[in-house]
């Protein structure tokens, strides 16, 4: 009998509990959803915590292999793909970046220019609407040139100049290129020390090719400047204009180079 009503009361209180918690979830519908969308996400956390490590491993480079025999079959993939491919992408981006540096350092190499060659520079810069810093490396490398084949003082960058108004690029109808309008096909040979035909168009190269040239010219016609550019130039009825425009600018740029102020034209 004692037993009997310990039961008796024990459902009595169970009982009483649910018609509570009815009661409860009547009054407050909302806390009773939260409190079952919180035990959900539990489970599902503890779920996705649980599945993990079979998803990782795989992606892992050293990680070691779970054990198992259908491990190896998920990871050896995971590990040959990565690198069967890097290497084929990352071998010519290897091999082309040499070529592309060394060819910036040729024409962008950091220089120092004097005080009339920083004037000259602006000058230039302003009338022909060419980058200053950029004129400042031709002209440094123009004077060193000037001292080698003993010619007049800022008389290749005058040329250079008329020339091609200091654009590297640019071509003659006649097919005459670069900084100095050299005729390739003519001068091959002495574009074989610089590298051939692919330092045609270099600014530098051409500006040394150009240099060498005109110093050749005057000794064909005994030292004579005003000659070794009617020369150069190619003779013709049209020579006198160009040795005027040549001279022209070649003075201007004395002017410059000794602090004087000189109009643009």
């Amino acid at each position: 009998m004692k037993a009997l009503r310990s039961v008796l009361t024990l459902v009595r209180v169970l009982g009483v509990v649910a018609v509570a918690i009815v009661v409860y979830a009547w009054i407050y519908p909302e806390r009773l959803g939260q409190w079952l969308g919180r035990e959900q996400a539990e489970a599902q956390a503890e779920a996705q915590a649980a599945a993990a490590p079979a998803v990782a491993a795989p992606a892992a480079p050293g990680a070691a292999t779970p054990a198992g025999p259908a491990a190896p079959v998920v990871a050896a993939p995971a590990a040959v793909a990565p690198t069967a491919v890097a290497p084929a992408v990352a071998a010519p981006a290897a091999s082309a970046q040499p070529p592309a540096v060394a060819a910036a350092e040729t024409v962008h190499k950091p220089v120092k220019a004097s005080k009339s060659q920083a004037a000259m520079a602006q000058w230039l810069g302003a009338k022909y609407r060419v980058s200053p810093s950029m004129l400042e490396i031709l002209i440094v490398e123009a004077d060193k040139l000037s001292k080698t084949y003993k010619l007049s003082p800022n008389l290749i960058i005058a040329v250079m100049a008329i020339e091609s108004n200091f654009h590297p690029y640019i071509q003659s109808e006649a097919g005459a290129q670069g900084l100095m309008q050299v005729m390739p096909a003519i001068h091959a040979k002495r574009y074989e020390k610089f590298g051939g035909k692919s330092s045609f168009i270099d600014p530098i190269v051409s500006l040394k090719v150009g240099a060498e040239i005109l110093r050749d010219c005057m000794k064909l016609k005994g030292g004579s400047e005003d000659e070794a550019l009617r020369f150069y130039f190619g003779g013709g009825a049209s020579s006198g204009a160009y040795i005027d425009k040549v001279r022209a600018e070649q003075r201007r740029l004395n002017m410059v180079a000794a602090g004087r102020q000189v109009a643009i034209d």
